[in-house]
């Protein structure tokens, strides 16, 4: 089982093996505390998969949505904890620049950090394989032109907040369909990667929140 909730898109799926036994996708999803159970026992009833056939679940781990980083992480622990199954927990970012698997070259997935500032990752895609050519960081809005293109001269962009610099002609935009981080692809990511104790998994903030900076913690 997989989910993510760190955009405005709500997305939970099933998979086993290279097979997407089912997933939901909500967009513009206002509270997805409220949403986030009834999608789960949906997918499990659609996919025919109990919870007691899970072998782990996986989470989007950030960076992203505060809010909705936190309510995805704490129900997959819970459920972790419940089940007796571990976590694995997959880059946000990770997950979007997968979903363009099919491109050949540097993929940066884009995402609003709020503060003037994008959440952003680079990586090369070479024969559908993804390979991490930088930790994903907070990207200065007014940097990251020169940033992006100091790994190519041509750029394909992902992510919620692509659109906001597709006007520059060293960058391309992945299409809609992309650009929001589906649980099929973090749950294929997610298998064969380390698995996490519920108990101590943190979300990757990569900093503080304006309400913690504003206070100084």
């Amino acid at each position: 089982m997989s989910l993510d909730t760190t955009t405005k898109v709500a997305s939970v799926a099933i998979v086993r093996g290279e097979a997407v036994l089912s997933e939901i996708s909500l967009g513009m999803v206002q509270n997805h505390a409220a949403r986030l159970m009834p999608l789960l026992d949906v997918a499990l009833r659609e996919a025919g998969v109990k919870t007691s056939a899970l072998t782990h679940l996986a989470v989007s781990a950030g960076p992203g949505s505060f809010t909705g980083l936190r309510i995805g992480l704490s129900l997959a622990k819970g459920l972790a904890e419940g089940l007796a199954v571990p976590l694995v927990l997959v880059s946000t970012l990770e997950v979007l620049a997968a979903q363009c698997s099919l491109h050949s070259g540097v993929v940066i997935p884009l995402l609003d950090a709020q503060r003037q500032a994008y959440y952003a990752s680079a990586f090369r895609v070479e024969g559908g394989r993804c390979v991490r050519l930088s930790p994903d960081m907070v990207v200065p809005k007014g940097e990251f032109t020169a940033w992006a293109l100091s790994f190519a001269p041509r750029v394909l962009l992902t992510g919620e907040a692509a659109p906001e610099v597709e006007n520059c002609p060293h960058f391309a935009v992945a299409p809609t369909f992309f650009r929001a981080p589906r649980a099929s692809v973090l749950g294929f990511l997610s298998q064969g990667r380390t698995l996490s104790d519920p108990r101590f998994a943190l979300p990757n903030y990569i900093r503080p929140s304006s309400a913690q900076a504003k206070k100084g913690v």
